[in-house]
C-alpha cells in the first residue's frame, strides 16, 4: 500500500462526517471505477487494493471511533451509522470487485472481516468504546499496526528489540531511510543517528494513531518511544535525549506529539519522569515490576506532570517467569500454574491502593494509567479487565500473544481483574521472595530498584535482566544505523 492510498483510506474513515460518507463513498467508487477502465495493469492491481482495504476498514474497529456511536471519541454534531450501513457500503465495494473480475480479493476481504467479526479482542475493544468496559489495548510490537488497530488497538509500544525488529522485517522500506538519514546528517554520531532513525519509526506508528488521538482530545492514541537503555542510571542524560527527540517529533507530527517516552523503573527513572512530566512530556515507566515501584512513580508523576497522560506498564511475564523458577526450587508442585497468579495480586493492589477513589480507600491518582505488558497467555489479558470508572487500563499484547488470545471464543468478563486470588495460590506465592518484594508496597527501598534479587536466583533478575537485553538489541540496532 502506498502512502498515498494509507492516507486516502485513512481520510475515508476519519474526516467524514457520518452523514456525509455515503455519497462521499459512491463518488469515490465512480471515480475509482473511471480511472480503472483506462489504467493499466499495475495501476489497476493497485486500485482494486484500495477498494478491498477500504471495505475491511469499514467493518473493521476503526469506523467505530470515527463514525459509530460511542462515549469515548469527541463526536461531530451529526448523525452516526450504523452497523448495516457500514455492512451494505462494504457489500458495494465487494460487488464492484466482482464486477471487474477480482473476486479474490472480494473474498479476502471478507475471510478478514470475519476475523474482525469474531475477534476477542475487537470485542474487547468495542465493549470499551460502548461504554461497558474500561479497558484497551495495544500492540506490543513495532510493526504491523494497522491490521491490530482493525482489532481495537489504540496504543503501541517500542523498544530498542521491538524498533530493531522492525528495521529486520521491512529492509526495503528502513533501509533508505537510513541511508538518506545519513546523507542528511553527516555531522551525527552513531548516538544520534539511532535516534533520529527510532523518530522515524516513531513517527509512522504515530501518524496511523494521530485520528485516534485527535478525537478523543489527546487522551488515546499514543505510542511510546523507549530512551536509550543504557542511560537507566543517569537521569540527565535521559532527560537530554528526551529533549533532543521531542523538537523533532512535533516537527514531522506538525503539532505536539502523540508520545510519550518510556522510562525505566530505576532510581534515577524517578527524577527523570518528574523532570519530563513537569515539562509536559508524558511518560511510560518500564522495567516496572513492584507495587513500590508503581506507587514511587505514580507519586512523583501525580505531583509534577501537566502531561495529558503517562502509562504505568507492569511486566507481566518478566516477574512471572522468575517467580515461577524460584518456587519450582523451593519445591512447589504445581509452580506452573500458580505464577499466573503472580502479576494479577500485585494489579489488584494497585488498582486499589492508586487508582480507586479517596472514598473508596484509594489515593485517586489520575495522571497515569495502569498498562499491564508482556503478558505470557490470555489469563494475563483476562485478568486485566475492567469497567472501574476512575482510570483507564491499557494492555499491550505481542503479535503471538493476540492471535493465541483470538484462537477460540472468551468470556470477557467485565470484573474479570477481580478475580479473587485463591487463598492457598497466595500461601504459595508468599514463599517467593521475589514475589513479596514485589508484591508488597514496602517490598523494595528506591535504593533498590535497579537490582533486587529473589532467593536463590541471582541469574533471575528482573531489572538488570530485562535492561541487559534492552542494551544488546539497542547495540545491534546502533551497529545497524552507522554500519
Amino acid at each position: 500500500m502506498t502512502e498515498e492510498g494509507l492516507q486516502t483510506l485513512q481520510d475515508l474513515i476519519f474526516t467524514t462526517a457520518p452523514h456525509e460518507l455515503v455519497a462521499r463513498l459512491d463518488t469515490w467508487r465512480d471515480e475509482l471505477a473511471a480511472e480503472y477502465r483506462q489504467a493499466d495493469a499495475d495501476r489497476q492491481q493497485q486500485i482494486a487494493e484500495l477498494l478491498s482495504e477500504n471495505a475491511v476498514d469499514l467493518r473493521s474497529v476503526l469506523a467505530d471511533w470515527a463514525l459509530k456511536d460511542n462515549v469515548v471519541a469527541t463526536k461531530r454534531p451529526d448523525e452516526t451509522l450504523s452497523d448495516e450501513q457500514l455492512t451494505e457500503e462494504a457489500a458495494k465495494n465487494y460487488a464492484l470487485l466482482r464486477q471487474w473480475g477480482r473476486q479474490d480479493l472480494a473474498e479476502q476481504a471478507q475471510t478478514q472481516v470475519e476475523q474482525i467479526v469474531s475477534s476477542n479482542l475487537a470485542r474487547l475493544a468495542r465493549l470499551t468504546l460502548q461504554g461497558e468496559l474500561n479497558t484497551f489495548w495495544g500492540n506490543d510490537y513495532a510493526a504491523n499496526l494497522r491490521a491490530a488497530m482493525r482489532k481495537g488497538a489504540c496504543l503501541v509500544t517500542t523498544n530498542p528489540q521491538l524498533v530493531n525488529i522492525a528495521r529486520e522485517e521491512d529492509p526495503e522500506y528502513w533501509t533508505p531511510v537510513r541511508d538518506r538519514l545519513r546523507e542528511q546528517h553527516p555531522d551525527y554520531d552513531a548516538l544520534d543517528l539511532a535516534s533520529a532513525m527510532t523518530v522515524q519509526v516513531v513517527v509512522a506508528n504515530a501518524k496511523l494513531l494521530r485520528p485516534i488521538w485527535e478525537l478523543t482530545e489527546g487522551e488515546i492514541g499514543y505510542v511510546s518511544l523507549q530512551l536509550n537503555p543504557k542511560n537507566a542510571q543517569d537521569t540527565s542524560a535521559m532527560v537530554e535525549q528526551a529533549n533532543w527527540v521531542w523538537p523533532r517529533l512535533t516537527e514531522a507530527l506538525g503539532g505536539t506529539p502523540n508520545c510519550v517516552f518510556k522510562v525505566p523503573g530505576t532510581k534515577a527513572g524517578i527524577d527523570a519522569a518528574a523532570e519530563l512530566t513537569s515539562n509536559a512530556m508524558g511518560v511510560n515507566i518500564t522495567v516496572n515490576y513492584a507495587l513500590s515501584q508503581q506507587i514511587a512513580f505514580a507519586g512523583v508523576i501525580e505531583k509534577n506532570s501537566t502531561a495529558q497522560v503517562s502509562f504505568r506498564t507492569q511486566m507481566d511475564g518478566r516477574v512471572d517467569d522468575p517467580v515461577g523458577e524460584e518456587l519450582q526450587e523451593l519445591g512447589v508442585s504445581d509452580w506452573e500454574e500458580v505464577k499466573t497468579w503472580c502479576t494479577t495480586a500485585i494489579r489488584q493492589r494497585d488498582y486499589r491502593m492508586l487508582c480507586m477513589s479517596p472514598q473508596r480507600g484509594g489515593v485517586g491518582f489520575t495522571k497515569t494509567r495502569m498498562l499491564p505488558a508482556s503478558g505470557r497467555g490470555p489469563w494475563n489479558i483476562l485478568r486485566s479487565i475492567h469497567r472501574e470508572p476512575e482510570v483507564s487500563t491499557f494492555i499491550t499484547i505481542f503479535p503471538n500473544r493476540q492471535e493465541e488470545f483470538d484462537s477460540e471464543p472468551r468470556e470477557l468478563n467485565p470484573d474479570g481483574m477481580w478475580t479473587p486470588v485463591p487463598d492457598d495460590i497466595l500461601e504459595k506465592l508468599l514463599k517467593s521472595k521475589l514475589f513479596r518484594q514485589s508484591y508488597e508496597p514496602d517490598g523494595m527501598t528506591v535504593d533498590e530498584f535497579d537490582t533486587y534479587l529473589p532467593v536463590v536466583f541471582d541469574t533471575y533478575l528482573p531489572v538488570v535482566r530485562t535492561l541487559k537485553g534492552f542494551s544488546e538489541s539497542f547495540d545491534d540496532f546502533v551497529a545497524w544505523v552507522a554500519g
